[in-house]
């Protein structure tokens, strides 16, 4: 019997991989999958490739990232962007200065001149015990250390960390010192300090050149504004039914499935076969909620960086939700702002909370012409952050969830199983598709 709605198929086709996903990972995957020989075709419900990836191009068509900003200048980077035929540089942020703000309040804060990499050089020090993680991947021992366990307010008490660390980085994790320490090192481990101290790269023309590039290369092979309707796993192949957006069903059958979006259950329970031990698995995520806007009628001072601490919490940390921080662009008049909460931040608190603090800013006389702004764009980058908790992760969480990989002819990639950052996304990326042909050696 084939999956629901398979019986209304317009038209079957038959493919060596089916990638669930059009993001970061899934465009990568279908690029090398392509580049192998293989037969692929990507099943993506927006109408481009790129996920989080957003460049808006004004009339003077400056590219302004107002999601994805960069990626690590390594080897691996550099040869993708290559392989693509993309241009980069390396990425120089617009001419402004920094101000601290408590966005709380709507008040600035005094904050000594900074060396970053001094700053943060005890904090590496104290985490360089940790190789494992440096791929950004969770591979780790057995047992695992306690240290990587505690809530990270109490690893930097322990290794006495206090003056090193920065409140306004690694926002993503939201209120970093409840964060357990795995996650924080896995958002701010060697890998990215390394990135910040030698610069990021960018494509010329916008993150987004990326993915249109791709989007052209892969055409024959891309199904845009379409979801998901079934997938039945079997021990012969995989059937993914699929409904695209003009009301039309599709049948694929494929020798292997590859999920690039979030494992989580809202994602997967109505339209995949899960048996007992995924779902048990794929239930115990937690999420940040995390939006991206580009503004711009703001009011605020051309030319200036809103960097959001709190004096009156413990190192000076903001507490969630708040903005992370609110940047000048390449482009008079147009500022990015990013905004962090729990999981049950929505986006109608997200635009609320930007409303407020404009008004704060106001209100306080910091900036006394700030104005309810006009957002141009917004985007929902939600989940991110996933996380188990710490007797999880003791009891063997990634080691079980890694073991996933080829069963029921299902592979994965994406930030459920490594740290959210493309370069290190898709060198993970890459020993899935080394498992993948392990695989096809094997008959899969």
């Amino acid at each position: 019997m084939l999956g629901a709605g398979a019986d209304t198929a317009s038209e079957t086709i038959t493919r060596d991989v089916v990638i669930v996903g059009g993001g970061s990972t899934g465009t990568y995957a279908a690029i090398r999958l392509k580049d192998l020989g293989k037969s692929l075709v990507v099943v993506e419900r927006s109408h481009r490739l790129g996920g989080h990836a957003e460049t808006f191009y004004p009339a003077d068509r400056t590219p302004i990232n107002y999601g994805v900003e960069g990626l690590f200048n390594t080897s691996a980077t550099r040869a993708y962007l290559r392989r693509l035929n993309v241009t980069y540089e390396v990425r120089v942020p617009a001419s402004s200065t920094d101000q601290y703000l408590n966005l709380r309040t709507g008040a600035r804060v005094q904050v000594e001149p900074f060396d970053e990499q001094q700053v943060l050089k005890p904090y590496l020090d104290a985490i360089a015990q940790f190789p494992f993680l440096n791929d950004g991947v969770y591979d780790l021992p057995d047992p695992v250390p306690e240290d990587l366990l505690l809530p990270f307010g109490d690893f930097v008490k322990k290794y006495h960390l206090e003056d090193t660390i920065l409140p306004n980085i690694n926002h993503g994790c939201g209120d970093i010192l409840k964060t357990m320490t795995i996650y924080h090192v896995q958002y701010l481990g060697i890998p990215h300090a390394k990135a910040l101290g030698e610069g990021y790269i960018r494509p010329v023309n916008g993150m987004a050149e990326i993915y249109t590039r791709a989007a052209k290369e892969l055409a024959t092979h891309l199904l845009f504004r379409t979801t998901i309707r079934s997938i039945r796993r079997t021990h012969n192949g995989v059937e993914v039914t699929v409904r695209h957006a003009n009301g039309t069903a599709q049948l694929i059958r494929a020798s292997q499935l590859l999920l690039t979006i979030p494992v989580t259950l809202e994602n997967l329970r109505n339209i995949i076969d899960l048996d007992p031990h995924e779902t048990d698995l794929f239930a115990r995520w937690r999420h940040q909620t995390y939006h991206a806007a580009l503004i711009n009628n703001t009011g605020l001072v051309e030319g200036v960086n809103l960097l959001n601490i709190d004096p009156d919490n413990p190192l000076s940390v903001p507490y969630e939700p708040f903005i992370w921080r609110i940047d000048a662009q390449r482009v008079p008049g147009y500022c990015t702002i990013k905004l962090v909460g729990n999981q049950s931040f929505s986006a109608s608190d997200a635009r609320q909370l930007l409303v407020e603090t404009f008004a704060r800013l106001r209100a306080q006389g910091t900036f006394p012409t700030a104005r309810k702004p006009h957002i141009v764009t917004w985007g929902d980058h939600t989940p991110t952050t996933m996380s188990v908790s710490a007797e999880e992760v003791r009891d063997g969480f990634y080691s079980e969830l890694y073991g996933l990989q080829g069963r029921h002819r299902t592979f994965y990639t994406g930030l459920s199983w490594a740290s959210d950052y493309s370069t290190l996304l898709w060198g993970y990326t890459d020993t899935v598709i080394e498992q993948m042909r392990a695989a096809w050696a094997q008959g899969m």
